[in-house]
């Protein structure tokens, strides 16, 4: 991910309550991250597979993205929203970790509430208050040699699109919009979720073969400069492929091939805000 121009985070060592309620303990896996204006990608791994950790059963289905984080305010007022929604609900959990902060360290902590497998095979969705933002968004973190400003979109590869489409409609509280690929797309906050079936998503990204059904199996993030991004990835021999965001969207795109990305369909959109604040946004609500 370094290759693909992203700045990342020191490595941090997970903690954690293994059961809810319980105390915080030293858990088996890892993560860099790389911070943006809008959102964050977190690469994640096994760091001692003695440990607890929920990333072996991730593993274990197949290497690739399967996280949705969406941002809340108030964790457990959302554990109670979502409860009542659907079932397949996990009550609150509270994370900590270390992160770096400038010569030394700070504990960045979360509270999140977590999905089942069994309800929502298509992610792991984690809904997360951050409780120590200035820990996570650090300004010196922000800028990327590819110029990714923030995530746009994260779209989904099922097999049941029909019932994909119930499960999140009851869990996002909305009905999607039909996308011109033949999948369905939530307008959220801050971003958009996509779901796609195989065909639709060869249709969005052309050859594109996922690495499991279901899947999370695409992200799309916003940049300041398409140029800009597209020199850097190919000073570093990642190949670009022609894509088009949405239908009736000529901003400028690329993508990048599952293959180089361990996974996942990578593309990159010019961004209509370039705007990099002071103080990162943290959302959405």
């Amino acid at each position: 991910y370094e290759r693909l121009g992203f700045r990342l985070t020191p490595r941090s060592l997970h903690s954690g309550a293994v059961t809810p309620g319980g105390p915080v303990e030293p858990w088996g896996s890892g993560n860099h991250c790389a911070m943006f204006v809008r959102g964050y990608l977190e690469i994640l791994g096994i760091t001692d597979p003695n440990l607890h950790s929920s990333a072996k059963a991730m593993l274990a289905k197949y290497e690739g993205a399967h996280i949705v984080a969406l941002g809340v305010t108030d964790a457990a007022g959302a554990y109670e929203t979502l409860s009542r929604r659907t079932p397949g609900i996990n009550p609150m959990r509270a994370l900590e970790r270390d992160a770096a902060y400038g010569s030394g360290t700070r504990r960045a902590k979360f509270r999140n509430v977590y999905t089942t497998a069994e309800a929502f095979p298509e992610a792991r969705f984690i809904f997360i208050e951050h409780v120590t933002p200035e820990v996570i968004w650090q300004p010196t973190l922000l800028d990327h040699p590819n110029g990714t400003l923030g995530i746009l979109e994260v779209a989904i590869c099922t097999d049941d699109l029909a019932e994909s489409r119930k499960r999140l409609a009851a869990l996002l509280g909305a009905e999607p919009d039909e996308d011109a690929h033949g999948g369905l797309v939530w307008r959220l906050g801050r971003g958009a979720l996509r779901l796609l079936s195989e065909a639709a998503l060869d249709r969005w990204a052309p050859g594109t073969r996922p690495p499991h059904v279901p899947c999370v199996c695409g992200l799309v993030l916003e940049v300041g400069h398409l140029h800009k991004t597209r020199d850097i990835l190919e000073a570093q021999g990642v190949e670009t492929l022609d894509y088009v965001h949405d239908q009736g969207d000529d901003r400028p795109a690329l993508r990048v091939d599952a293959a180089e990305t361990h996974g996942i369909v990578l593309a990159f959109v010019e961004a209509e805000d370039r705007t990099h604040p002071q103080e990162p946004l943290v959302g959405p609500q």
